[in-house]
């Protein structure tokens, strides 16, 4: 036989046997995997309102989104803040002052990751034309990451249409306070161009119902009035009072009926008398003359800073209308110096107040910030409380993006966080990621009302069920003492004025 083929048979058989045996060899046995843990996606719906209701909306669990931090540059340039106001408004002076106490606390602090925060005040006198000059310049040659601005609907619609111009190469932040619905309808429904415009007030709807409607809580269950008479700010702002109000949004609808309407509706109170007050008014007389001829048993007036309610109170205290109780939504009825600027007349007066250092806290800011402004000289109404606060939020926020010029990222991480240091809100009301009419502002709600009694020390009437219901912190609770109610008659004989 041929030995080579011998020799290839045999290599050939080799093959054969090599390859049997592979496919017999066991399968080895799969290296276990632990699957990919999901978190479904929690979103929170769109609220809506109906038209044929009053509000409120509703006010569902923010659910922060973490941010992702980004590496910010190596900068010592300071952060600057930059405050809009007219300073002859007696609350605006308080406001700059407010944003200066929390930089000034900021940089005590170390600053906003190590860069000082400084401000810069520019006087508007309440212009369109000087205000859009002096934003220009606060954005362009002064540098501002934030702007603060007063809340003048006209003039901040003005604003954020001269801010959409500016963002794309000076992005910035800017907050206002009591400007008309409008101005958050923007930010709504046109997002990516207005997205740097925050409210730190409810809506509109909102405000003139949810905050308002607790004095009519007063009225009816603290009081025990049945007529009541009403003095509107003529306003846009007031336009949801006076008229009635709807709002469409890409959020869903927000609307309210007037004022007259669901005081009615809701609390079975007659109201006996309307009057549409112009800003600034000075002669409040006769609607108090004709208030009392119309034997009206509790007084609403619904104004912002603007009214001059140090002049209203001295002349309700002088007219025939004084022994009937009266409540003030704004203005400086709400500060502690409203005793010695209307001479004490103001006794009896309500109002919110949270310009009073015995206050129970809100939060941990709530008595330093006070005291802060006291030492200053400035009294406080909710807007500094509100400006202030809104300065450690931005804080906050830039913070946990890693970068305070990634402004971009830092407006979206101001709507996810779940701001708790708030001097004089609860927690879930001052959240702005609201995804609904409230987006970028706040949720109305109860306020600390109180009467003015002897000496001009306020004394919390609020149902304590109702600040309970609506998740005020326990100590405010304690301190609502409806039964301390006294009439303003009564009061002037207790207190010889």
């Amino acid at each position: 036989m041929d030995s080579k083929k011998v020799v290839l048979g045999l290599g050939l058989l080799l093959v054969i046997a090599f390859l049997g045996c592979a496919e017999q060899a066991p399968t080895p046995t799969p290296t276990p995997t632990t699957p990919v843990a999901t978190t479904p996606v929690v979103t929170t719906p769109p609220v809506t309102t109906p038209p044929v209701t009053t509000p409120p909306p509703a006010t569902p669990t923010p659910t922060p989104v973490p941010t992702p931090k980004t590496t910010p540059p190596v900068s010592a340039e300071p952060i600057a803040i930059c405050a809009l106001f007219d300073p002859r408004v007696p609350a605006f002076k308080a406001a700059v002052e407010a944003i200066r106490a929390a930089a000034d606390k900021i940089n005590a602090e170390g600053g906003i990751m190590g860069r000082k925060v400084v401000v810069y005040h520019e006087d508007t006198q309440r212009k369109v034309d000087l205000a859009i000059t002096a934003y220009r310049s606060a954005v362009i040659e002064k540098k501002c990451k934030i702007v603060f601005v007063e809340g003048v609907t006209e003039e901040v619609m003005a604003l954020i249409e001269e801010g959409a111009k500016i963002y794309p190469s000076r992005p910035h932040i800017m907050f206002s306070s009591q400007a008309g619905m409008e101005t958050t309808q923007k930010v709504i429904n046109e997002y990516d161009k207005y997205k740097f415009y925050f409210r730190c007030l409810p809506p509109d709807p909102d405000l003139n119902y949810n905050v308002a409607k607790w004095f009519f809580d007063i009225a009816k269950n603290v009081i025990g009035a049945k007529r009541v008479a009403l003095i509107l700010e003529d306003a846009a702002w007031t336009k949801c009072a006076r008229e009635g109000c709807y709002f469409e949004t890409k959020l869903g609808p927000i609307s309210a009926k007037p004022m007259r309407q669901w005081v009615q509706d809701e609390f079975g109170l007659q109201v006996v008398y309307v009057a549409h007050a112009a800003v600034m008014e000075k002669n409040f007389l006769p609607m108090f003359e004709q208030i009392a001829a119309n034997k009206a048993d509790f007084i609403f007036v619904l104004s912002s800073w603007y009214t001059d309610t140090v002049t209203a109170t001295k002349q309700w205290a002088s007219s025939s209308a004084r022994n009937i109780p009266i409540a003030f939504f704004g203005g400086t009825a709400q500060w502690m110096a409203q005793w010695n600027l209307t001479g004490g007349a103001n006794l009896g007066t309500i109002a919110m107040n949270y310009d009073y250092e015995g206050i129970a806290p809100i939060s941990p800011t709530t008595i330093p910030v006070i005291k802060s402004l006291h030492a200053r000289g400035i009294s406080l109404d909710t807007s500094a409380h509100y400006y202030y606060s809104e300065t450690f939020r931005i804080k906050e926020a830039m913070e946990k993006v890693g970068n305070p010029d990634d402004i971009d990222a830092v407006i979206k991480a101001i709507e996810e966080l779940q701001f708790v240091n708030h001097s004089s809100i609860p927690v879930k009301w001052n959240y702005l990621g609201f995804k609904n009419a409230n987006f970028h502002s706040y949720v109305g709600g109860p306020t600390l009302n109180a009467q003015v009694q002897c000496n001009g020390i306020p004394v919390y009437i609020m149902r304590p069920e109702v600040m309970q219901e609506h998740e005020w912190p326990e100590e405010i609770v304690k301190m609502m003492n409806p039964k301390a109610y006294k009439p303003p008659a009564e009061l002037r004989k207790i207190c010889g004025s």
